[in-house]
């Protein structure tokens, strides 16, 4: 993605809205605040938390800390940020900040699955989308892991061995496998062919597959 240069006398303007308490989702918010907001000249990034208890330079302090080792863990170029802490109902001074500012975006993360529905009722996101004055991003939920899996390989039929053993390769497939390969493959698509150099036509009597 190129970069983007924000109108002649009025920078880009981003507001993020981090919540301490939920790290997961606020980070992948984060996450995607500094990638826009490296991305486009001229800009500024403000960072708001708003707390139901009295809002403290030590709040502050922790806030500026998360911000700054979240922008070094990513590797974005030197730039200056806004870290704010209010006290409050969040939906409305996310919004309210963001109407000072004068911003022309709002971040907010979430951790709810991603139905529609359940995205955003009840939840910050809808508070500051009805609320705001400028368009909201909804970040999240942030990708689950995915499980490891270990492949499991099935040892070949014995019969099918002793079929091709016995024909010496003319035959794959032994009589089970030839005439309900489509059958015991339910939802796989398994073709298979067999012939001298130069290709001759297939033969399903060489090597029967069940799906002609």
């Amino acid at each position: 993605m190129s970069n983007v240069t924000a109108p002649v006398g009025h920078p880009f303007v981003l507001v993020v809205a981090l919540d301490l308490a939920d790290t997961a989702s606020s980070g992948f918010a984060l996450d995607h605040a500094l990638r826009i907001i490296t991305r486009i000249e001229r800009s500024q990034l403000h960072v708001v938390y708003v707390t139901a208890s009295d809002a403290s330079k030590q709040t502050l302090g922790m806030l500026r800390l998360y911000v700054t080792d979240k922008w070094v863990a990513i590797g974005s170029p030197r730039q200056n940020v806004g870290v704010h802490v209010r006290k409050g109902e969040p939906g409305h001074e996310i919004a309210q900040l963001a109407a000072d500012l004068a911003a022309d975006v709002i971040v907010v993360g979430t951790h709810k699955v991603p139905q529609l529905k359940n995205l955003f009722v009840g939840s910050t996101a809808e508070r500051v989308l009805a609320s705001a004055s400028c368009p909201v991003l909804v970040a999240g939920p942030r990708p689950k892991p995915q499980p490891s899996h270990v492949i499991s390989i099935a040892p070949p039929c014995p019969e099918c061995v002793q079929t091709r053993d016995e024909t010496q390769g003319a035959r794959w497939w032994c009589a089970r496998h030839s005439e309900h390969h489509a059958v015991l493959h339910a939802g796989r698509h398994i073709y298979s062919w067999h012939s001298g150099i130069p290709f001759a036509d297939h033969d399903s009597e060489v090597s029967p597959t069940g799906v002609d």
